[in-house]
């Protein structure tokens, strides 16, 4: 007699070949992930700066990134006002942990750009990203003049 399908056996030793290949490449994922995660958060806090430093220059007056350290981390960029008083938001705020699940920490909270594009107090600046756990993962140094470099 012919049986079309599978016994039951079969399919628990399919089930358990499947979990077992599941449990070694879950955590590999769940890493590559935070991971991309780390390097967008990188990307653009240099991309913010770089924002900053330009329109400095273009507008020929202050400019700077500020951020917030911790949980709900924040950036943003602002410049003196085109016309009236005030200032001008020129990007964000972007929320880190809720896009990229990490946090900033740093001994500063902004970086400020004169009108050449160089920064106002010449220190070095590291800007730590942290996960979830508060752990050390990445960092994004930038230099006496105001220039990204890599650690």
């Amino acid at each position: 007699m012919r049986y079309n399908g599978f016994t039951t056996i079969e399919l628990v030793i399919a089930v358990i070949i499947i979990g077992v290949i599941a449990s070694i490449g879950l955590p590999r994922v769940r890493d590559a992930i935070e991971k991309a995660d780390r390097r967008a958060a990188r990307s653009a806090i240099r991309t913010y700066l770089a924002t900053a430093r330009s329109a400095a220059v273009a507008r020929g007056c202050r400019a700077a990134f500020h951020f917030t350290q911790g949980p709900n981390s924040r950036m943003w960029v602002t410049s003196c006002a085109l016309t009236g008083a005030g200032g001008d938001t020129l990007a964000g705020p972007d929320q880190l942990e809720q896009r990229w699940g990490v946090r900033l920490l740093s001994g500063k909270d902004s970086i400020t750009y004169n009108s050449r594009g160089v920064r106002m107090n010449f220190e070095r600046t590291t800007i730590k990203i942290r996960d979830r756990q508060d752990n050390d993962r990445d960092s994004v140094v930038v230099n006496q003049l105001g220039k990204v470099i890599y650690p």
